[in-house]
């Protein structure tokens, strides 16, 4: 990248503005896991996949275009190529995942202590958690409604993206010198938001009163009287189980009663939206980067890809739970992709030849990588670090922690030759520890070839990130290059 050619460096600028603005306007869609299929499901239907439902029977085409989701917080789509033969073909999958460490409403979240309103909240994955002080705080997810008669039950999401939530920090005044240098957070007593004050909702109460001086009840007062009387979010003993004024929230967007309210599954999230940053405007700063940075990469790249190669099953796929170990039935851990992909092959009529399929296949997991910061660059391995604006990572590690071998990465390395995206190397030092993705699960449950890919960051598991707009348009055309050539480099590779 560093001696391009002004044609080439218009072209890499152009590229990575346009993919930047691209990623921007998916990532300021979302806040949960639903939201970020939700926004993949809006590109696919804009597209013309058709949705399938696991509970029906698939009936597929040679050149269809499907998707599929599981609890809305798991997704696949695919493209059967006009010309897929089960003798020749294989499946060609990249794999990310939707959700990113947050922190999540607990199912008895109301808390008041000092005069104060807070939500209970539980720490989901290794967020880093002393970024999410000191930050306006939306919430989104999904939430459990019945109908008014009770017959029936409906999923409906919420997206709140104002700032209706606080964390606070404690002023250094009132804290110790020791506790200043260690900033050290007690997650079960620091980290619970705040919502409002009661002198406040007084407040507003009192101010709504008619003309004649007769007291009117606030939407609010209704609710909170709704909520203590009716509400199914209580327990036996008739304790509030969530704050009155979020319930009255949460009722008013979503245009239900609150006692229609039944469960919920909701996440806090950085109510500022992801934006460009950098004096040249170079980076994107946002929250979920890691790994919404992939899924949208994923997805981008298949319905950007105008013609897959016609003999594959191109595949991209936003796995559920990857923050907390993958073991759930959304997650890279269940049987869904296994299953999902044998659905395909059974609507196809492939009989027996299922297994020759899997041993042509490849699958690409790509998750966000550890970029040099430059105030800590000591912590990367001095030979495999990996650099901002300077292309796609392969990730490496002995121990498997990673999927990578070394035919997965002279192929990847093919792909990227023929795309011409830069690539660079990754593996930990030997005394740091090393994390994992849902590549080296996929590839012992399915039985695949598999290659862990990312692009470098900074502060992954902060409320917000940052990576570099090049590597965001590297990471594109990679799998683009990927779903468009990858047959035809496999089948000039000799393996022993």
């Amino acid at each position: 990248m560093l001696s391009a050619s002004s044609a080439a460096a218009a072209a890499l600028l152009e590229g990575g503005r346009k993919y930047g603005a691209n990623f921007l306007s998916f990532v300021n869609e979302t806040g949960s896991p639903y939201h970020s299929v939700l926004a993949v499901q809006r590109r696919l239907l804009a597209s013309g996949f058709s949705q399938l439902d696991e509970r029906e029977k698939w009936d597929l085409r040679l050149g269809g275009k499907y998707f599929v989701t599981r609890n809305q917080s798991c997704i696949a789509a695919f493209v059967i190529g006009e010309k897929f033969k089960a003798t020749s073909g294989g499946f060609t999958i990249v794999a990310a995942h939707t959700d990113s460490p947050c922190l999540r409403l607990r199912p008895n979240s109301n808390v008041k202590k000092e005069g104060i309103q807070q939500v209970g909240v539980e720490c989901y994955g290794g967020g880093l958690w002393h970024t999410w002080f000191d930050r306006g705080l939306g919430v989104a997810g999904k939430v459990v409604v019945k109908a008014k008669d009770g017959s029936a039950l409906t999923e409906k999401l919420i997206r709140i993206d104002r700032p209706i939530l606080v964390l606070p920090n404690l002023a250094i005044h009132l804290q110790s010198a020791e506790e200043i240098s260690a900033f050290k957070i007690n997650k079960e007593i620091h980290l619970q938001p705040v919502l409002c004050t009661e002198v406040y909702r007084q407040l507003l109460a009192a101010n709504e009163k008619d003309a004649t001086g007769d007291e009117k009840r606030t939407d609010e007062a209704n609710s909170e009287a709704e909520v203590k009387n009716a509400c199914p979010l209580l327990n036996k003993r008739k304790d509030e189980r969530a704050a009155p004024p979020l319930l009255t929230l949460i009722a008013k967007e979503l245009e239900v009663e609150i006692q229609d309210i039944v469960e919920w599954d909701l996440c806090l999230m950085d109510a500022t939206p992801g934006r460009f940053c950098g004096v040249h405007e170079e980076f994107v700063e946002s929250p979920r980067l890691d790994n919404l940075g992939s899924t949208w990469a994923a997805f981008s790249a298949l319905l950007e890809c105008g013609s897959p190669h016609p003999e594959e099953i191109s595949m991209a796929v936003g796995f559920d739970h990857e923050e907390i170990g993958s073991e759930s039935y959304t997650g890279a851990g269940s049987s869904v992709l296994m299953v999902w992909m044998e659905r395909i092959a059974q609507a196809l009529s492939v009989g027996d030849t299922y297994p020759q399929i899997l041993s042509r296949s490849f699958l690409v997991s790509s998750d966000m990588a550890h970029g040099v910061h430059p105030n800590y660059a000591d912590r990367h391995q001095g030979q495999n670090k990996p650099l901002m604006q300077q292309g796609v990572v392969i990730k490496e590690n002995a121990n498997q922690r990673y999927a990578t071998n070394a035919a997965s990465m002279a192929l990847t390395r093919a792909v990227a030759e023929r795309g011409q995206v830069p690539m660079q190397l990754f593996t930990v030092k030997n005394d740091s520890r090393c994390g994992s993705t849902v590549g080296p699960i996929l590839s012992a449950r399915l039985g695949v070839r598999t290659i862990d890919i990312g692009i470098p960051q900074w502060a992954m598991h902060s409320c917000r990130e940052t990576c570099g707009i090049l590597d965001l348009f590297a990471l594109q055309l990679l799998l683009k290059e990927f779903f468009a050539s990858f047959r035809s480099i496999d089948t000039n590779y000799e393996s022993i």
